[in-house]
Parts: structure tokens; sequence; C-alpha cells
């Protein structure tokens, strides 16, 4: 039935290997949404393939190389190993790689303590910062210390800052390479870019370009013909006096008393200073004076006068001069000073308090507390709810624009007066300057303001960026959401952390990033947690800042994180050269492999690894546990390379294996060595014997070789053959390969392949004609999946061959639907799915016929899911309803084939191998995912 559907449909001839095992290629795919259901990479409208990321990678992309857990080394950045494993000659190359090394002139290390380092090279600086410098005043023994004094210091330092940062005594030298003792005074600085401060850095310097020389920077080295001139030179300097008149230098601003001229009587220690004439014997005299409110004369005579003196003046209490106004209304004891405070409010004289109070409706004096008396005595106030006292109108009450704005707190909108709040902001404010100038502390929505600017006050999605709280939004479902990592659907690490900096991948949407790496269960998301960067090694995450963070104790381990990491017998470590490797981590240095060697000593070395002769052992089992390609030699004073024949060999201990894994075997007879036959080997079990000779079993006294089950002759042997599990066949009197009919245990029929557990026997996994029970004929044939009619056992070549087999039908539920018989009578079904019964959820995907080398093209038409051909799909259904072998081409604004053919009708798959099964269970899955 489903055969002549299919006929109905598209025809697109694929290819097993051009078409569903690989689908579209990334670059093929032009749609971003389709782009992204492949798990490849959509940049700057294009698709491309999606490399695998890593923390390191992703740091030297954005120029952040080296940081925390990795290193700049070769122009590449990589997981930091540690300081030994770089190769680098000058601390400046070393340092570049991680600001955790130096050099020692052939390599990295580590920063550490000045007085550790012993070359001149490594002399530089400590794991403290501070500097270091090569002592060789004894050339003998030359030593590096801590730098103590200016003439050590680096010549990269370049200015005085920089030479005082490290010792506060020392300025820059003549050449602006290296530092020297400051001078005591200014003056004894030579040049400009030392003339900064002098040696204790209690008197700033000045220099003089005309004279080139460094002087104190104080105001009686500074000169002018104004005050103004010695205020622009320091701004604590003033004109200088002589006895006689004015002189053109300067000196420290005094009080304003102490200027005898009106020319220097400018500005003094407590302010501005004022010259005051006043008359003595009749002619005037002049002073300076500070220029406050007591210097006015008793011709000001009110308020108004002492506020044109000075605006933080009023009236003097015996109503002669002035004095500073208050800074409260009530402070004052006069009607004429009851005019306004040191800060300019409002005050008025209340005749029945006989009080200076402030000017404002709770201070109102009225006869009597009604709305109208409150409002002649301020057009701001209204009498309260009971009557008794006048307070300040609400905004609602104020009708016009005037008296609007002068309640302060309110503003006049769509003709009408409300409360001035950041919500009452016009839309027309689009941007946070223009509503925090509007009023202070307040935040856009993108159409008004708010009091609070988080992401959820906000209107449009053009303003849903970030909130007053630093916190990323997002505009989801028409409104705007502080962002989490659930709401974002990328599968990279470095789209979901772009995104937001809390966030990775699990492949199908981002995820909070783990508090541990070793929480992180699949490689996609292993790039950095909480504690650190990830590193995924052999199936697991573990936080790598260096070798020693990793967990493993084995070289194996170790050098598989990475290849710069080896093991000191208990933990990771950096490798180094060979000759500075514990002998318990011999394995892998930065100058080659390396070796485990007797010095003269006879003490165990680790060193390079050039030759098996430079290896000093006498036997053979110590040459071949250091390096498995030597023996020992035939003086037994040293090892040698395996010989590629047994026969070479001239001495009993090194006859034991050749070069291409031969086994040896010293004839006792004849003093030389031969190829080992398994009868040499004396052991009585088949473990035994394999494990000393993959060729041999045992005849339960010795070894022997093994042979096919049939070339066996005597019972005892039949046991183990080179083609499986022997069993001897007692009526035939021949050793056989055992059969699945020879298990009498159905318990035990998986102890063979291919062997099932029927009712009560065990039978061999065959063509499904061949199986006798219905219990059997449920497993697959060799030919198929199998199903039981009329107990007859037959391959299952449509749905409607398991009607009554439910077993059979269900073993194809993706593409047979299972209906079991009605309970009021009838038949049970096994039907093929249709387009509309498969996709009854919602989702509208292709059709896998039953021969899973078709399938259908399944689109949504009218509303309901049909069958459909490649023309029916759209821009949006292309790739997914063509099962990713098709992509929407913008050009031509049609559904293409990504190998670039089209036909007409069914869609046939060449399923030229089994594999063909799982990718297109796979394909459906992903897309129903």
């Amino acid at each position: 039935m489903l055969s002549k559907i299919i006929l109905l449909f598209l025809v697109i001839s694929i290819s097993c290997d051009t078409v569903l095992d690989k689908g579209c290629s990334c670059n093929e795919i032009q749609n971003e949404n389709d782009c992204k259901r492949i798990q490849c990479k959509y940049e700057n409208g294009q698709c491309k393939n999606r490399e695998l990321e890593t923390y390191c990678k992703l740091a030297s992309t954005i120029a952040k190389c080296p940081v925390e857990g990795c290193a700049l080394y070769e122009n590449i950045c990589q997981a930091f190993a540690g300081c030994t494993a770089y190769l680098s000659k000058t601390f400046e190359s070393c340092n570049k790689i991680s600001d955790k090394c130096t050099s020692d002139g052939e390599r990295c290390v580590d920063l550490s303590t000045c007085d550790t380092y012993l070359t001149k090279i490594s002399c530089f600086i400590d794991n403290s910062e501070n500097y270091c410098y090569y002592d060789e005043s004894d050339a003998a023994k030359p030593q590096c210390k801590t730098v103590t004094s200016c003439k050590n210091l680096p010549t990269t330092l370049k200015t005085d800052q920089e030479c005082r940062s490290k010792l506060q005594t020392c300025t820059v030298n003549e050449s602006n390479q290296g530092c020297v003792d400051s001078g005591k005074s200014c003056s004894d600085q030579k040049t400009k870019s030392q003339c900064g401060t002098n040696l204790d850095q209690s008197m700033n310097c000045k220099w003089n370009e005309t004279t080139s020389q460094c002087y104190d920077y104080t105001c009686a080295n500074g000169n002018g013909k104004t005050v103004d001139d010695c205020q622009k030179y320091k701004d604590n300097c003033v004109l200088a006096e002589t006895q006689d008149g004015i002189s053109n230098t300067c000196k420290d601003i005094e009080e304003c008393i102490n200027y005898k001229f009106q020319e220097t009587c400018k500005i003094g220690l407590q302010g501005n200073c004022l010259w005051l004439i006043t008359q003595v014997d009749g002619k005037d005299v002049g002073k300076c004076v500070d220029y406050n409110c007591s210097q006015a004369s008793d011709d000001y005579t009110n308020d108004q006068l002492c506020f044109k003196f000075l605006s933080t003046c009023t009236i003097d209490d015996d109503n002669l001069g002035c004095k500073t106004k208050e800074a409260l209304c009530t402070s004052y004891l006069q009607v004429s000073q009851c005019v306004s405070t040191l800060t300019q409010e409002q005050c008025y004289w209340n005749k029945s308090k006989q009080q200076c109070v402030y000017y404002d409706c709770a201070n109102a004096q009225v006869d009597t507390y009604t709305a109208e008396n409150c409002n002649k005595f301020l057009s701001l106030c209204t009498a309260n709810t009971g009557l008794t006292s006048c307070v300040k109108k609400q905004c609602t009450e104020a009708l016009t624009t005037q008296l609007c704005t002068k309640l302060g707190q309110c503003i006049w909108q769509d003709n009408k007066c409300v409360q001035y709040t950041c919500a009452n902001a016009p839309t027309s404010l689009t941007t946070n300057d223009a509503c925090n100038k509007y009023l202070d502390k307040c935040y856009t929505t993108g159409a008004g303001c708010s009091s609070h600017g988080t992401c959820t006050d906000m209107k449009t999605e053009t303003a849903c960026t970030i909130d007053s709280l630093k916190q990323k939004c997002i505009w989801l479902s028409s409104s705007c959401k502080v962002k989490t990592c659930s709401d974002l659907t990328y599968i990279s690490h470095s789209e979901c952390n772009t995104q937001l900096d809390t966030c990775t991948s699990d492949g199908t949407k981002c995820i909070t990033q783990a508090t541990l790496c070793t929480d992180y269960k699949i490689q996609l998301s292993c790039v950095v947690s909480l504690e650190g960067p990830c590193l995924w090694i052999d199936s697991k995450c573990f936080l790598f800042l260096g070798c020693s963070t990793l967990p493993g104790t084995t070289h194996e381990f170790c050098n598989l994180a990475n290849n710069k990491c080896t093991t000191d017998g208990t933990q990771c470590v950096p490798i180094t050269s060979c000759a500075k490797t514990l002998q318990t981590g011999c394995y892998i240095g930065t100058d080659g492999d390396c070796v485990r060697n007797l010095d003269k000593n006879n003490n165990t070395i680790c060193e390079k690894f050039t030759k098996c002769s430079q290896m000093n052992f006498t036997t053979h089992f110590q040459c071949n546990r250091e390096k498995q390609t030597c023996t020992v030699n035939t003086d037994k004073k040293n090892c040698m390379d395996l010989s590629n024949s047994c026969a070479s060999y001239t001495i009993q201990d090194n006859c034991q294996i050749t070069s291409d894994k031969k086994y040896c075997q010293w004839d006792t007879t004849t003093l030389k060595c031969r190829d080992q036959k398994c009868t040499d080997i004396v052991k009585t079990t088949h473990g035994d014997c394999q494990l000393a000779n993959v060729k041999c079993t045992t005849d339960a006294s010795k070894c022997i070789d093994i042979l096919k089950c049939e070339g066996y002759t005597i019972s005892d042997l039949c046991k183990f053959g080179s083609d499986g599990i022997c069993i001897y066949d007692t009526i035939n009197s021949k050793c056989r390969l055992k059969q699945c009919s020879d298990i009498t245990d159905v318990k035990q029929c998986t102890s063979l392949a291919n062997c099932l557990a029927d009712t009560s026997n065990c039978v061999a996994k065959a063509a499904c004609s061949s199986y006798k029970t219905e219990n059997s004929c449920g497993f697959d044939g060799t030919d198929g999946v199998c199903t039981w009619n009329n107990n007859t056992c037959s391959k299952m070549t449509k749905c409607e061959d398991a009607n009554t087999f439910e077993k059979g039908c269900k073993k194809k539920s993706d593409i047979c639907k299972w209906t079991p018989k009605p309970s009021n009578g009838g038949a049970s079904s096994c039907k093929p799915y249709t387009c509309q019964s498969k996709n009854s959820g919602g989702s509208c995907l292709p059709l896998v016929a039953f021969s899973e080398t078709e399938y259908e093209v399944c689109a949504e038409i009218q509303l309901t899911c049909q069958s459909a051909s490649i023309s029916d799909l759209t821009e949006d259904t292309c790739f997914i309803n063509s099962a990713k072998n098709y992509y929407w081409d913008k050009t031509t604004n049609k559904c293409l084939a990504c190998n670039g053919t089209t036909v007409n009708n069914t869609t046939v798959i060449d399923n030229s191998n089994s594999l063909m099964i799982g990718t297109i269970y796979l394909f459906i899955a992903f897309l129903q995912y």
C-alpha cells in the first residue's frame, strides 16, 4: 500500500554517502535558523563550519592572551602547562609567554625570590615584582640579589615616576635609561626629567627653560607683575611687597590684613580681600581686610544694601552695617533681617508669634484657616481638610501652568497639573541622559521614563539592553526581562558567553556555567567554570590552570591532557629538560624522549635518550624496562638495540624478543638463541600460555600450538581453538567448533555469539523462515525483522505483514502504528503512518518508509500536515522538511537539493549499508527534538 502512495510524491535519487549520512554541508546553507539546526556557525551572513572551542583559543580571539590558564607561545594562545615547559632565552620572551615566568638562559622557569636565580638572565624580577640584579663583585661567586640601590635598577625604567615607584630615593638618570640617586634638593637635579621632587619628596621642583636649571617650586622663586601672575605660577602665591612698593616676585599667600597696597589686596588665607578706605585725622587711609560682611560701613542700613555689598550678607543687629546671613529663618531676631537665609530660602515675620519663620504654607499667618485665606497668604497654599492649618496645594489643584510650575514637584501635562515623577515624563524621552535631565534618578523605558530602570520597566525593544543595575535585558514575547542563560538558544560557548558572561552551552541551548569543571558532562560545555578554565581529557572535564592542577599521577594521563605535561611520580608537572627531570617521572623532556640511567656513582639519573648503548644496565629486564626497543649487550655492561632475529643474540639474557615482537628461546643444548615454540613455555593453563604467547594453548602439562578445533584429535585438548570455543563430539569422535544447539541451559545462550534463547533451546540467529516457534520469531533474522503468521515465521516486508504480531509491528514503531484488537470485536492491525497520523503532535516532519530506503515529504497545507512535494516547501520548511537534504536558495527562491540535483515524485534513498537505518532515525529524532 505504501509503495503505491509513494509513487505520488517527489522522487529524488539520494546516495547514502552523499545525503542522509552527511546532509547539507554548512557552506550550502543560506538560512540562519537552518544553519544552527545542523550545529554550524552563522557569521557575517554566512553559514560556516564550527570549530571546537577551548578557553585559550577564545582568549586569543579577543587579544587577551596570556591570561590566567593560558600561555602565548609561538604566537599561539594555548593552555599554560608551567614555565619550564617552554624554551626561551630571555626574561622578556618568557614573561611574554606568561607573567609567571622568567628565563634561565635556556628555558623559562618560575618567578621566585632573587636569591634563588642562578643565571644573570633569570635575575630580573622576583615573584613580588621587586627587581633583582646580578652582583658580580665576587667573580668566583656571583649572586642574584634584590635591588636596594638606584644604580642597580634596570635600564627599562625611563621616568622619574617609574624609578621612585621602585625605590623612593631614586630618579631617572641623565640618559632616561635607568635610575640614579635623587638630588637632595631641587637644585641638585641635573635634567628636566629628574626635576619632579627633591630626595625626601617634601618639595616639588620646577624646571627653568631659560637657565636649564631645576629649582624649588616655591612662591619665592616665582615672579610677575600682578597677583594674577603669581596665582598662575602657583595657586598659593601672591605678589610680594617691599618696604617702598610692589616687587616683581611672588610670596606665600597671607592674611588680608598683612597686605599694604591696594594692588596686592586681592586674596588671602580666608578668601577674597577688600581694600577699605577710612578717615584718620581727616585723611583717607586704606587698609586690606577680609572681604566679609563685617567690613560693610554703617551706611549700609537695610538688607537690600547689604545684599548688594555681598550676597551672603544681611543688616546687622543694630541696623548699622552688615553681618553674615543665618542658616535658619528662626535665627533672625529682627524684622529687618527676616528676608532670606544663607541658602536663599525666603523668610517672613510672623506677627502673632513675633518670630521670623519660613515663608511657606505651614507658617501662614491668617485669621481663619480657609482655602481662600491660605491662598491669599501664598498662591501655593490651601487649607487642610480640618481647616486647622494651611498646606501646600496638591498638583491637581493647580489650574494654571504658572501655579503648577511654582508648586515645585508638579508638571503641566495634557492640560492639567500632575505630580512631577519619572512616570509622567514625555514618551519622546528615549535615553537615560534625557530622563535624568528631566528628573534626577530617572531611567528610560524607551518611550518615557521610570524611577527604577529595571529591565521590566522598558517598553521598547531598542531600549531593552541593560538596566540601572547593570543587568543585561532581553526582549521576549513583546516584553523586556532580565536576561538569563535559559532564555538563550545558542549552541556554542562563545555565542552564549557573548550574550551573558555567566553562560556556556549544552549543545542545544545556553546554560549557567557550572561551579566546577567536573560538573560538565559534554566536551562542548567544557570551556570555563566558576573555578577557572576547563580542559576535556578522556571524556571528562577538568580544571586546567597548569599541569599541577590535574588530578592524575601517570605520564599517560598527564601527557594526554597537554603534551607539555608529565608526572613526577605523584602528580602532573610541566616538562623540563630530561637532565632536570626527576627520575620518578623520566618520560619526556623539552629536549626529547628521556630515559633513566646510572651515573658513574651508580645513582639513578634522568637524561635525554639518544641510543640504547648510552644506558649502563646489565640485564635485559633493566634495559627493556627503560626502553622497549632495547636489550642488554653481549658484555652485560650496557644496553643495545633489539635484533631483528632471535639467532643474532649470543647470550641467554638478551634472548627474549626481536624488534618485530617475535619471542625467542635459549636452547640449552646448542647454547644458541632461536625462535620460541609453544612447547618451550612451561605453563599449565590456557590463560597462562596465552599470556606468554597468543599463539599458544595448553595440554594441561605444557603449552602447545593453538589449532582450529578440528585440528585436535585428543578430547582433553578440545577446549580452545583459534576459531573459537571447541567441543568434543563423542558420537563422531572428533573435535569441532561449539554450536548454539550444544548449549542445554538457555541461560548460557549468550556465551556464544549469534545464539538466541528460545523457550527451551538455544538457536542460532538465521533467516526468519528458519525459526520454528513464535518466541524465536520475535528475534530479528539475519535477513531483517520477522513476523509470525499461520504458525510460520517470515521476513516482514511491509507493516501489514504484522497485523496479528504485535512484537514485530512495534519493532518498526517509527514507521508502523500498532492498533490492538478492539474489546468489542474486530481485528488488530499494523499500518504505516501517514503524514497526518505521524505528526499529530503539531510538528510536520519527513516520513520514513518501511524499507528505510525511502522517505515521504510532509508539509503543513491548510493547517494540516499532508503529503507534499519539494516545490510545496517554503524558506522556513525547505531544510527541515526535506530531512536536511535541501536548502532554500535566496537567489532563485527555490528549495534545491544540496547535491545540486532535483527529480520529480518519490524520494528514494540508496541504502547500501546498515549505517543508513541509524542515520535516518538520527535525523528524524534530531528534527523532532
